[in-house]
């Protein structure tokens, strides 16, 4: 699975850069092994106080007043990343929508920052939590912490998920051994706790063989339980699935057996980046995007191509059915219903999906990007000319078209080759959420190569209604907004209130010749008056 993920990665960068696309999305992912962490491995946070919750700025005349931002300097930031002389990739965080990742107990913001262990195993990551930009936690390393006898690390190089319970931060991730014996671990931490605060094991899930539950998504229901969704691969039937497991609080006894939502024969239909919602019933759903993994014929190369954005509805240990779907053109037709692996232009992909309590109703995100023509006898080259779009779903219907159109002005350039007045080609990812006052606010970021010189703004527009916006406000940022935003949620892992809008982003130094190597966390605060 990971050798195939690299090629598909790289594959896709050669493409992008050979046809001059600048909204390059570069997902990195690397595999290697390691049981030992280096005394090198050193986030230096060190912390910039840009505006403490003490000071607040007025930054536009309808009321976003800003509490808190504070930058730290990123894990791969420092030389402990040099091996043999050379720079050591590290994902950047953001790469893909891992949801949630933010958590606010009481006036406190909390999210992770990681960077591999060791740069000799890029494939194992530790993992800090920050309180409002300083370190809280002590380092976690993901693959050997809290380990089962006999359990030699692998793999574990996604960014975790955090819940809370309103007295404790729970974080979940998952790791693989060597053997390709896997396992997903829920930990806590004392918010109360002295610096750095202590990990405590609560429970463990181990997949049975050599399955893997990976990509996770989660969400904490109305009675505490947390759901967690992923990709399924590997056991007997070699299948790729959608499954989900749950654990009910006080989170120390074991988890529900994994459920099978969907299932696909091959890597053509890979249903990655599950986000899930929890309605005040208990009821599920599950926004995921099916992948296809197949070889391009025309140039043989191994793409990530996100195809069809899928919405599964249903009930734990009940039935799921497909509620909605939206996927591109070349899928619609396709009879296997899995698209075309060169046309990776054309692609579906869930940007954000929760339950709001004040409208009873779901809202979800999707980023749909269509190609201007097809030319049958050069695809790949197909993919240079298109329109971006970012639709917003409630409870399945279409009730915004183009999110993107609020965010015009600033996101446009006529010179790039992708440009036109209906195309949001510079806007690569958008996010939302929902305050008490009943304010919907949609943030919008570029992703390209040197977004801090160019595109470095986050755009932030609201609405209470979802029919009239705000004139945006752009957020400047100092190492550019990175691969996106994220934003605490109402009712996703646990807070049931969001009276003011709390996000961190991931940006970077963007030095040409080393994309994504040096990360900058950005944490904010902004009231909305």
């Amino acid at each position: 699975m990971q050798d195939a993920a690299g090629v598909r990665r790289r594959g896709r960068q050669r493409a992008l850069s050979a046809f001059g696309i600048w909204a390059r999305e570069v997902h990195r992912r690397s595999r290697g092994a390691g049981r030992t962490m280096r005394a090198g491995y050193l986030l230096l946070l060190c912390v910039v106080s840009i505006g403490l919750a003490a000071i607040s700025r007025t930054v536009h005349a309808e009321g976003l007043v800003e509490e808190m931002k504070l930058e730290a300097a990123g894990a791969a930031a420092n030389t402990s990343y040099l091996l043999d002389g050379k720079l050591q990739p590290s994902i950047p965080i953001g790469w893909a929508v891992m949801s949630p990742m933010i958590v606010v107990i009481g006036d406190d913001q909390y999210a992770p920052i990681f960077a591999p262990c060791d740069p000799a195993n890029p494939g194992l990551y530790c993992v800090e939590i920050l309180r409002n930009g300083v370190t809280f936690s002590e380092p976690l390393d993901m693959g050997h912490a809290f380990a089962p006898d006999g359990f030699q690390a692998e793999l574990a190089y996604h960014p975790p998920l955090l819940f809370t319970d309103g007295t404790r931060l729970l974080v979940a991730y998952w790791a693989r051994a060597k053997d390709h014996r896997s396992i997903i671990q829920l930990l806590s931490l004392d918010p109360k706790a002295s610096v750095p605060a202590r990990w405590t094991l609560l429970s463990r899930f181990e997949n049975q063989g050599d399955e893997l539950l990976s990509y996770l998504g989660g969400a904490m229901g109305p009675a505490g339980e947390i759901v967690i969704a992923g990709y399924g691969t590997g056991g007997p039937a070699r299948s790729q699935r959608l499954e989900i497991t749950k654990i009910l609080p006080p989170y120390t006894g074991p988890w529900m057996p994994k459920q099978l939502i969907a299932e696909y024969p091959s890597p053509a239909y890979a249903p990655e980046y599950p986000h899930v919602a929890i309605r005040d019933d208990g009821s599920i759903s599950i926004l995921t995007v099916l992948a296809n993994y197949t070889p391009c014929s025309e140039s043989e190369l191994t793409y990530s191509v996100y195809k069809n954005v899928i919405a599964f509805e249903g009930q734990y240990a009940g039935s799921f059915v497909a509620r909605w779907s939206d996927a591109t053109p070349d899928t619609v037709t396709d009879p296997a219903n899995h698209g075309d692996s060169c046309l990776f232009g054309a692609d579906r992909y869930p940007l954000a999906h929760f339950w709001d309590r004040q409208s009873r109703a779901i809202y979800s995100m999707v980023r749909s990007a269509d190609l201007d023509e097809v030319d049958a006898t050069h695809k790949v080259a197909s993919n240079v000319r298109f329109s971006r779009t970012f639709k917003l779903y409630r409870d399945g219907n279409l009730i915004v078209p183009d999110l993107a159109v609020y965010f015009s002005q600033y996101f446009a350039d006529p010179e790039h080759p992708c440009y036109s007045p209906q195309s949001a080609c510079h806007i690569h990812a958008m996010t939302m959420t929902r305050l008490d006052n009943g304010a919907f606010v949609i943030f919008a970021n570029a992703r390209d190569d040197d977004a801090a010189s160019t595109y470095s703004k986050i755009g932030v527009i609201w609405s209470k209604d979802l029919q009239t916006f705000s004139e945006p406000v752009y957020l400047p940022t100092s190492y550019g907004p990175g691969y996106g935003i994220f934003v605490a949620q109402p009712d996703k892992n646990g807070m049931h209130s969001v009276g003011k809008l709390q996000f961190f982003n991931a940006g970077n130094t963007y030095n040409p010749a080393q994309l994504n190597y040096n990360q900058r966390l950005t944490m904010w605060r902004y009231s909305l008056e």
